[in-house]
């Protein structure tokens, strides 16, 4: 425990080793656009605004928010995500979308964070929107030096109960985050908020990350510094797959990766594909033989969406691996949940609309009703002003509708 952190500080760890379970999903030791077509710890750093990126705007909100039951249990952190838990001294979130969630009674509060960066990730820290009573009011970049460092939230908040979440829009690759514990200086921990009840999991690359959307119309779509998967650029909150899930009210997990594919990475020496990655609590690929997996049992999701195949384009019987991926992995985690097979975006097009319309019929024809094809519009240039040909809000907000669209449709959300 950091010498800076108070006796405050010990009680929310003390209550988050209580609550781990019930509260934290943690690791064990025929045209575009319709269905099946024929596609020591130093002081406290502030978390001030990050140069060059746009200050963030206030999440969406459900309309589920107005009418959910109020807190209730014990007092307790909540962690939302897949988070690896080996480590007693704190969970750690590599996911992007990983949240950390906590009510308190009390005008101020603080966070220690332990960043951890390889010489490998060019694109680090990490970086964390922070959100005060369900609004986004900074983001927090981590300093990655493999230190305990303490954040100033919020203060001289209005005298009461209020909530604080930590959001992490960053891949694993910008940074793996150590949470160390809360502060409230005085104020106390409150139950935490209830969970919502539906539950999204969202499987993609670069084009499901937020990569480079908060950099947009860079001279030649090149980030400044040519790093173009900076943390500071990327925002998962915008991506597709949050925005989906906050149509629906639901839990998102994003198991996306920039530069992996379904079988391999984009680079001739990563054959670490989602296949491998995809039950790990942890999905840095320096650990591949030795990983920290997740408990999938933990949560399970109602609706899969998978988006991948351009990083493997060129594999020989790609559709088998494919339909090997959606039976012995996906269909075998979640028997119930409903499976949605999107083709990804324009390249080898023709090939993967056949690829998931195929699958999805095969699955059809052998009685598994609940897995569906879905081929959203091709992407146009427009759409594609992010840091290296990737896409902005308008892009996102676009997938996130048509696949959104059909999932209202076959599920009846």
């Amino acid at each position: 425990m950091p010498a800076s952190m108070t006796t405050t500080s010990l009680r929310v760890v003390l209550a988050i080793t209580c609550a781990l379970a019930p509260s934290i999903a943690c690791d064990s030791s025929p045209s575009e656009g319709g269905v099946l077509a024929e596609e020591p710890a130093p002081g406290p750093v502030g978390p001030g605004p990050v140069s060059e990126v746009p200050p963030p705007s206030p999440p969406a909100v459900s309309a589920a928010t107005a009418t959910e039951p109020a807190p209730s249990g014990d007092a307790a952190v909540q962690f939302i995500g897949r988070f690896e838990t080996t480590d007693p001294a704190g969970p750690k979130a590599s996911w992007p979308g990983s949240r950390i969630v906590a009510r308190f009674s009390g005008t101020s509060v603080s966070v220690t964070l332990r960043e951890f960066a390889w010489d490998w990730m060019d694109a680090a820290p990490s970086f964390w929107d922070v959100a005060i009573d369900r609004v986004v009011t900074s983001v927090l970049p981590m300093v990655a030096d493999d230190l305990p460092h303490t954040y100033e939230l919020a203060s001289n908040l209005p005298p009461g109960e209020h909530e604080v979440e930590l959001y992490k829009r960053t891949e694993m690759q910008t940074g793996v985050t150590q949470f160390l514990g809360f502060d409230f200086h005085g104020g106390s921990l409150r139950a935490p908020p209830p969970r919502a009840t539906r539950h999204i999991e969202a499987m993609a690359d670069s084009y499901g990350t937020g990569y480079g959307i908060e950099m947009l119309n860079a001279p030649e779509l090149r980030c400044p510094g040519g790093i173009d998967h900076a943390g500071r650029f990327q925002n998962f909150r915008k991506a597709w797959p949050q925005v989906l899930a906050d149509r629906f009210g639901a839990e998102i997990e994003g198991t996306v990766y920039s530069g992996k594919g379904l079988t391999r990475g984009k680079w001739a020496t990563d054959v670490d594909g989602l296949i491998d990655y995809y039950p790990r609590a942890n999905p840095d690929p320096a650990r591949q033989n030795d990983p920290p997996l997740f408990d999938l049992g933990s949560w399970v999701p109602d609706v899969i969406v998978l988006v991948q195949g351009t990083v493997d384009n060129g594999i020989a019987d790609f559709r088998t691996v494919y339909r090997d991926f959606v039976v012995n992995q996906l269909r075998a985690r979640a028997p119930n949940a409903h499976i949605f097979l999107v083709v990804p975006g324009y390249v080898a097009r023709a090939k993967f609309i056949d690829v998931v319309n195929s699958v999805a019929r095969e699955r059809n024809d052998a009685g598994d009703l609940r897995v569906h094809a879905v081929v959203p519009g091709v992407e146009t240039p427009e759409e594609m002003t992010g840091c290296g040909f990737h896409g902005a809000p308008a892009y996102h907000q676009r997938i996130a509708r048509e696949i959104g669209d059909v999932v209202a449709e076959k599920v009846g959300w």
